[in-house]
């Protein structure tokens, strides 16, 4: 019974887990998507995942290329705030492939300034 288990577990952890991802911007050099899937929503902040696909792979401080992150964001509707805490670094697009690298840092919002990602996410997520 707990091989049986055990090899479940296995399986289920090796299969990709694939969000439906909805794109919010689109330039030359990157493609922004949120999961409509929102882990919270209360009190007028939600938060959820986005993807960012590099058009070409960046590198990062330790000399790593990543095509693709992955990061845990807060939008705060009513006071126009966002934040991060988590930021999964992929090898491949679409968060696909090995992971490059992990950051996890305490949440702390900014105001969202005109014009930029977060400005359209929370547009379009705040309704």
């Amino acid at each position: 019974m707990k091989r049986g288990l055990m090899l479940m577990s296995a399986l289920l952890i090796a299969l990709p887990v694939r969000a439906e991802w909805v794109s919010f911007l689109s330039t030359d050099s990157t493609e922004e998507l949120y999961d409509p899937a929102f882990l919270k929503a209360e009190q007028g902040r939600v938060t959820l995942w986005t993807l960012t696909n590099y058009a070409k792979p960046m590198t990062s401080l330790e000399g790593q290329e990543f095509s693709s992150e992955k990061t845990l964001t807060t939008l705060d509707c009513q006071q126009k705030k966002s934040g991060a805490e988590k930021v999964i670094r992929y090898a491949e697009k679409n968060a696909q492939a090995a992971v490059v690298s992990t950051m996890e840092t305490p949440l702390r919002t900014i105001r969202v300034q005109a014009g930029s990602p977060d400005q359209i996410l929370l547009v379009t997520v705040c309704r």
